[in-house]
Parts: C-alpha cells; structure tokens; sequence
C-alpha cells in the first residue's frame, strides 16, 4: 500500500479557508509520510514562517517545492524538470546530471526529488543522486496545468524506475496504483478531512 505524500499547497488551503496549523493536524490525521510545502502566492518571509510552523508542529519530514533558497529550513527539496532547466541556466551547469550534483552538494544528505513524465526522463533520472521521482501526471488536476496524462500507464512506468516512485497529478485518496511508494495527495485530502471531521 502507498504511503501519503500531502501537498501542502498555500493556494489548496486559501480556497478551504484552512491555515497552516490546522493542515498540520490533516497530515497528522492522514498518517502522511512526508509534507510537501508549494507556495507560489506567499511572500519570502511568510514562506520561511510557514515552513518553521510545519517543522515545529509535527514530525513529518517536510520538503519545499521549487524554492532552493529555503532547503535550510526543510528536510528536503522537490524540483520539476522546467526548475531544472532553470537552476542549469542559473548556476551555469553544463547538463541535468551537473545540475543534480550541484544540488546535492548544497543541499547534503537531504531529501532530493525530481518530476518524470515519461520513460526517458525516468531512465535518465536513474542516473541522478536523488532520494525519489514523482511520476505523473495520473490524471488531470485543478491545481496544475498537464500536457502529458498518464492514467493506468502509471503503474507500468513506475517498475523502470530504480527510485522510489511518488505518483503525481490529480491523485485521490482512495486510489490503487501499482509500483509506486508514495501518492502526492493534495485537494482531496482537504475535502476528504472536512468530509470526515
């Protein structure tokens, strides 16, 4: 069975009037694996309070998406392929591998995670000092605009992957995916806790 990877995602917890205290208590609830904090709405400082709160209040280790900057006040790092491109222009790194080197070397022995979309990206990710990939996306999502859907080709995917995988994309709590470790569960943990509390 596949442990729950939550999506803290500021804009998710706005929509559903939920503040950063009480999503800890949704994680808790869940019996999540790991927190992923998203923020794409929240000021520099708002971002390093939130990440202390989600630190502070539970156990979970707690990762940030995009936001290299703010590893030192997470257990880990979560990057999409467009951000790596991104960090290889900015550092001036020559390839992906350089880039994922680089990474690891600031941030240690943190969690390190890297998105995959297809079976290139999977077989190249094999060749990454990383902790694991999302893979997705399952299906589509209202956070998150996705060109590529994978659906039940997930599960097939997953097995080339020599990382743990987390499946991403519009995943329900509810759902059954195969050869996967994590379930990156965002929306519907919300409306399942207020469905369920």
């Amino acid at each position: 069975m596949a442990k729950i990877y939550a999506l803290c995602d500021m804009s998710l917890l706005k929509k559903y009037k939920i503040d950063i205290k009480e999503y800890v208590k949704i994680a808790k609830y869940f019996n999540a694996s790991i927190i992923q904090y998203r923020d794409k709405i929240s000021s520099l400082e708002e971002k390093k309070e939130n990440l202390k709160i989600l630190k502070n209040q539970s156990d979970i280790p707690v990762i940030i998406n995009d936001f290299l900057e703010l590893v030192q006040f997470a257990d880990g790092l979560h990057i999409g392929q467009e951000d790596l491109i991104n960090i290889i222009d900015s550092f001036g790194f020559r390839s992906k591998y350089e880039a994922i080197e680089g990474i690891r070397k600031i941030i240690g022995k943190k969690i390190l995670g890297l998105s995959t979309h297809n079976e290139s990206e999977i077989k190249e990710a094999n060749l990454f000092n990383l902790d694991y990939i999302g893979l997705g996306a399952y299906r589509s999502s209202s956070t998150k605009e996705v060109e590529n859907i994978l659906g039940e080709k997930l599960h097939c995917l997953g097995v080339i992957s020599k990382h743990p995988v987390v499946a991403i994309g519009g995943i329900r709590l509810f759902d059954n995916i195969k050869n996967v470790s994590y379930k990156a569960i965002g929306s519907d943990l919300l409306k399942k806790y207020l469905t369920y509390s």
